[in-house]
């Protein structure tokens, strides 16, 4: 049996064939999501049992990475995919099977900021919001949206203090209107629009508390955070997104001569350290992420606590890694000259589309404060953690 890397790699040809295709209709084609969920890759982290692959969340963040460097988009889709299906442990196994697995792509597409207004009633909730960034909605078989809860008109409150947060799943999913916002510079084919429900009921068993960490289905995966697990998701996109890059230009210097130049850009001197540089950049930002990830890994399989110390470090490799990852990107871009200008060569999607990545609230250059506050002895400043 193939391992979920190698099916990954298998796939990545088709994807990266239609990149363009992609691009323009603003989404991921049909057919090509259902080739990725029935290669199981949506489902790459599910346990075995589940139906799933069960792999460990090394070789999920380079599933990622793979189909990212064949189209950061689909990469970003992935990515949701794989962590609505870790949300959906959340859900009882009926309500799981009914949502998720009664359909062929099954993932969910949706936010977690609690955007939205939950209104208690008998059976369940009366659901108002408007979410943004539901990556995935036009694929998806299920949408999803987080919701401050009220008992009437006074917030539910959780015994620290805190108003009460439960992520709603709208199903079927035309319950919710979905509206065409996405017009963007980068990653234009996650179909990241608007989602929205008015008064909608959702029972009860369809939401579970967003401050809930303990999963239904067992296993290390759910034992960690689900921020932390989303953004090393979305940050092994930009990484994935920078490989290509990089590869791209390799191939663009050995055939590039610069106007009034009559050598290769391979062959100066100033091109090689700018690669050299490039390179080491992005290997170090990855390097760190996947070193941190490792040791987070162990700590779960150990059936041990993950520390708020390793969640920080988790939180710098991981912006760390996508701000190196659109660095090294750019450098290679700025090397090939007027070629990444031009929409005909992939350098100026994958500059847009690296770019696009770090401006992610997980992966902001802002989290540096947020986790240099926790090294100087100080509370983190951070939503996230």
């Amino acid at each position: 049996m193939d391992s979920p890397l190698e099916i990954a790699r298998a796939l990545a040809p088709r994807i990266r064939a239609r990149a363009n295709e992609i691009e323009v209709e603003r989404q991921v084609p049909k057919d090509l999501v259902l080739d990725i969920a029935n290669a199981g890759l949506f489902k790459v982290g599910v346990p075995r049992e589940e139906g799933g692959m069960g792999a460990d969340i090394v070789t999920t963040l380079q599933v990622i990475e793979e189909i990212a460097c064949a189209d950061g988009s689909t990469g970003w889709c992935l990515a949701m995919g794989i962590n609505t299906f870790r949300q959906a442990a959340q859900l009882a196994p009926q309500v799981r099977r009914a949502l998720f697995y009664s359909d062929p792509v099954g993932v969910s597409a949706g936010s977690a900021n609690p955007r939205g207004r939950a209104v208690a009633v008998p059976g369940g909730y009366r659901v108002t919001g408007h979410w943004f960034f539901a990556s995935g909605c036009m694929h998806s078989s299920v949408l999803h949206g987080a919701c401050r809860v009220f008992d009437g008109d006074e917030p539910r409150r959780r015994p620290n203090g805190d108003q009460d947060v439960r992520i709603a799943f709208f199903h079927p999913k035309a319950q919710a209107k979905i509206i065409d916002t996405w017009n963007v510079a980068g990653m234009r084919g996650t179909g990241s629009h608007d989602i929205e429900v008015d008064d909608l009921f959702v029972p009860e068993e369809h939401t579970f508390s967003a401050a809930e960490r303990r999963a239904r289905v067992t296993g290390p995966m759910n034992r960690m955070h689900g921020f932390d697990l989303a953004g090393c998701g979305f940050c092994c996109v930009g990484l994935g997104v920078a490989r290509a890059a990089l590869d791209e230009f390799a191939r663009l210097a050995q055939v590039k001569i610069p106007r009034g130049a009559s050598d290769v850009l391979r062959d100066r001197p100033t091109v090689q350290a700018k690669v050299g540089e490039a390179e080491a950049i992005f290997r170090s930002g990855r390097a760190l992420l996947f070193d941190v990830v490792e040791e987070m890994w162990q700590t779960v399989l150990a059936k041990e606590v993950v520390t708020e110390k390793q969640r920080g470090d988790l939180r710098l490799a991981m912006t760390h890694a996508a701000q190196s990852a659109a660095t090294a990107t750019h450098i290679v871009c700025a090397a090939a000259g007027t070629t990444s200008i031009f929409t005909s060569s992939p350098l100026e999607r994958y500059a847009r589309d690296a770019e696009t990545v770090t401006r992610h609230n997980q992966l902001q250059a802002g989290n540096y404060e947020a986790v240099g506050r926790t090294v100087l002895g100080l509370e983190s400043n951070s939503p996230l953690f």
